[in-house]
């Protein structure tokens, strides 16, 4: 294959995934995309965009994470039309620039432009059917959002391969583009541009609603959790965990935490996070409710491939198709939630129940050995994906039923904004245990003059593990592979307990029949 045609037309997917180039001059050789996913990963990319972008995807999120906080403020003071609108025109242009890059620094730049557009449309389109939908029927319409998701999740990775295949992995990204126009369409045609009664005293000048967005408390909230990902990334790997940088960066983050809260309760004048809320009882309890399942369904989504290509074997295409009962069963539970609230108007027992059904797929998904069947590991991920969108969906109303009109685009970003935080670090916390125990069994057990070589591609080349090391190494490293994913399943134990207690903290309150 030419350097032209990996270029053009499958810069990820070799065939057979055999080989990863990574070209030094910064060209594209390694990237395919989805629209759910910052970059779609064939086996191998994640060592080499950490490399090369210290663990870009996670950057990517936390650009959206930054300019996605004031989602909720900015719908306030510039309408929901307008904010929608906006959101959209600049997942359009990410969408093209991702489409034209010729370099993968331009490609990061652009999907972190796109996702922070596309981000800005997922929590204004929750926005959005929070002022127009009762709560008592809000869950539903979750519901269906996230079987629109889960069907984009199931078809989006064969089609983006299929148009990879056939025409250039260019037009995954340009296929958004028609699709966006018919967006941007309904949005300019059918939306009105409303304000709620209680918004109406918006700044009548463009600088007087700019200064109603909390810059500061955006850019605290931020850096704490960059601290901690830089933390996490190097502890264990480049860095020990005893070292000054590593544990002087997770306090960093801590204090970071505490001027955030610090910033919100005294400083800031339109919250983020309005301090009269998160210190209410319920919507705390409800936002880490959303932080811990979160965290627990991207730890598992960032797991389980590794114990299914390490320990059992099975090709990435192959251990996808496991995502697919999980992916379903997602939106049954989120769709199950709306419809047992919309006819019971009862939502603090379900929250506990999935809870403890969280907690019980994890302890399930510890359980999993090489002899495990694979309908029990079917079972596990069905529970987990049942419980995680029913959870989201149920705290997300849970929460609005604590405020009035006034405070509902708030309290939806503050749910993403928990939401997204626990994923990003969930994901974080778990490679972190894996690559650090790995490392640290490897370099103990393994001797020799070749023990740095073998260490190195047990850690990042683990679909090549059984073609590229003779039995005796090979065994050393597979038995590693199952000590360290058990371990980081142990964590999603510890975090669905702490979802469990959390719940048991959510009040009830009235879920309206009627939209106020």
């Amino acid at each position: 294959m030419s350097s032209t045609e990996a270029t053009e037309r499958s810069p990820l997917l070799k065939k057979n995934y055999t080989t990863i180039e990574d070209d030094r001059e910064g060209s594209i050789t390694i990237v395919t995309s989805s629209d759910d996913e910052s970059i779609r990963k064939s086996p191998n990319t994640d060592e080499i965009l950490a490399k090369r972008l210290n663990g870009s995807p996670l950057w990517v999120v936390l650009i959206g994470l930054a300019l996605n906080l004031n989602n909720g403020r900015i719908s306030d003071a510039f309408g929901r039309k307008t904010s929608m609108l906006f959101a959209t025109v600049v997942f359009f242009i990410g969408s093209a620039m991702c489409g034209a890059s010729n370099d993968l620094w331009t490609l990061v730049i652009s999907r972190g432009i796109a996702g922070i557009g596309g981000g800005g449309m997922n929590t204004l389109s929750a926005v959005i059917t929070s002022d127009l939908v009762s709560l008592r029927e809000r869950g539903k319409y979750q519901g269906y959002a996230n079987i629109a998701y889960g069907l984009g999740s199931v078809i989006g990775a064969p089609l983006g391969g299929l148009i990879t295949d056939n025409l250039s992995w260019r037009y995954c990204f340009y296929i958004n583009l028609p699709l966006l126009f018919i967006s941007l369409y309904v949005g300019g045609y059918l939306l009105t541009n409303y304000n709620l009664k209680e918004q109406e005293d918006a700044g009548s000048t463009l600088l007087d609603r700019f200064k109603k967005i909390d810059y500061l408390g955006a850019s605290a909230v931020v850096s704490a959790v960059v601290c901690f990902l830089l933390a996490t990334s190097m502890g264990g790997n480049s860095r020990a965990w005893s070292d000054p940088l590593v544990y002087g960066l997770l306090m960093t983050s801590v204090i970071l935490s505490i001027v955030f809260c610090w910033i919100e309760k005294h400083v800031a004048q339109n919250p983020l996070m309005p301090w009269s809320i998160i210190s209410s009882r319920t919507p705390f309890a409800c936002a880490l409710s959303n932080f811990f399942v979160v965290m627990c369904s991207f730890a598992m989504t960032y797991t389980t491939p590794l114990f299914f290509q390490g320990i059992l074997g099975y090709s990435p295409s192959r251990a996808g198709l496991f995502f697919l009962p999980k992916v379903a069963s997602m939106s049954c539970g989120s769709l199950s939630s709306g419809f047992w609230m919309a006819h019971t108007g009862e939502y603090r027992r379900f929250i506990i129940v999935t809870s403890l059904i969280s907690m019980a797929s994890m302890i399930g998904i510890s359980l999993w050995t090489k002899e495990t069947s694979l309908t029990f590991i079917v079972i596990c991920l069905m529970l987990d994906g049942f419980s995680s969108g029913a959870i989201v969906t149920t705290a997300l109303v849970a929460m609005l039923s604590c405020v009035g009109s006034s405070e509902m685009a708030t309290i939806t970003s503050i749910s993403y904004l928990f939401r997204s935080s626990g994923g990003v670090i969930g994901i974080s916390a778990t490679s972190a245990i894996f690559q650090g125990l790995v490392k640290q069994i490897l370099t103990e057990k393994i001797k020799g003059p070749n023990a740095e070589e073998v260490i190195e591609i047990a850690r990042k080349s683990m679909t090549e593990v059984r073609n590229l090391l003779s039995p005796d190494d090979l065994a050393i490293v597979l038995d590693t592979y199952e000590i360290s994913i058990r371990y980081a399943f142990y964590f999603c134990i510890i975090v669905s307990i702490l979802g469990v207690v959390s719940s048991l903290f959510i009040q009830q309150f009235v879920l309206h029949a009627r939209v106020k």
